[in-house]
C-alpha cells in the first residue's frame, strides 16, 4: 500500500519534534500536526514561561536593597501588560525556532486538529492523509478537581496566560508547583493566599526543607497561608 507519509507525528511538543527530525534525519518522510503554537506545553504554557516569570519576580529583591549599593531608589513597579507582551515575544521566537528545525529536517507541519479515521489515515480539516505509521505525542492537561465552583477556578495554564493583573491570587494546593507559584507571584501582585490541608507544605519532601521553606515563605509580605 501507498502512504503519504511514512510517519505522522500528532503533537508538536518537545517528544513531537524529536521524533519528526530523527526520523527525517534517517530518511523517512515525515509531516507532523499541531493545532497550537509549535512548542509544546513546555516551551508555551509551562516550563519557558514559568521560568520567565521566576525571572521577572526575582528582581524585586534587588529593588528593594539597591540603595544600599548606590543605585538610590529604584522603581518597584511592575508591569504586567508589558511583561505578558515580551513573554509572548519570547515564546514566539522559540516557537519559530522549532518550526525552522523542522524546515530544515525536511518535516512537514501541518496545522490543525488530526481526527483519525484509521489505523493508516487522518482527517485535518478538509485534508486526508496517509502514514504507514501515526505516532501521538498530544501530551496532556490540568485536571481540576470535583469541587463546587470548580468551573471559577484556573490552572497554572491560565495563570501564565493572564492578560490583566489579579488583584489577590488564591492558591489551593501545598506541593511544590503550587508553593513555586505562591512565591512568584507574591512579588508580582499584591496578595497572595495559599490554602493547604496540612499545616506544613511540601509532604513529599524532607522535613527539614519543608521547614526552611515554610519559614522563608512566612517572611513574606502579602502572602498568607490558610488550612482549611
Amino acid at each position: 500500500m501507498n502512504f503519504d507519509y511514512d510517519l505522522i507525528v500528532i503533537g508538536a511538543g518537545p517528544g513531537g519534534l524529536a521524533a519528526s527530525e530523527r526520523a527525517a534525519s534517517y530518511g523517512a518522510r515525515v509531516a507532523i500536526v499541531e493545532r497550537g503554537q509549535v512548542g509544546g506545553t513546555c516551551v508555551v504554557h509551562g516550563c519557558i514561561p514559568e521560568k520567565l516569570m521566576t525571572y521577572a519576580a526575582s528582581f524585586l529583591q534587588f529593588f528593594q536593597s539597591a540603595d544600599e549599593y548606590g543605585w538610590g531608589n529604584v522603581s518597584c513597579q511592575f508591569d504586567w501588560s508589558q511583561f505578558m507582551k515580551a513573554k509572548e515575544q519570547h515564546i514566539q521566537h522559540l516557537s519559530q525556532v522549532h518550526i525552522e528545525h523542522l524546515q530544515k529536517a525536511e518535516a512537514e507541519l501541518i496545522d490543525g486538529q488530526a481526527r483519525f479515521l484509521d489505523a493508516h489515515t487522518l482527517e485535518i480539516g478538509d485534508r486526508r492523509v496517509t502514514a504507514n505509521k501515526i505516532l501521538i505525542a498530544v501530551g496532556g492537561n490540568a485536571v481540576k478537581p470535583d469541587l463546587p465552583g470548580i468551573e471559577n477556578a484556573i490552572t497554572t495554564r491560565e495563570l501564565l496566560d493572564l492578560s490583566d493583573r489579579p488583584d489577590h491570587l488564591v492558591i489551593v494546593g501545598s506541593n511544590h508547583i503550587a508553593v513555586k507559584a505562591a512565591g512568584i507571584m507574591n512579588a508580582l501582585i499584591p496578595k497572595v493566599t495559599l490554602i493547604t490541608t496540612e499545616t506544613q507544605i511540601l509532604s513529599d519532601y524532607d522535613d527539614d526543607l519543608r521547614s526552611t521553606i515554610q519559614a522563608e515563605l512566612s517572611k513574606l509580605g502579602g502572602l498568607s497561608h490558610e488550612l482549611c
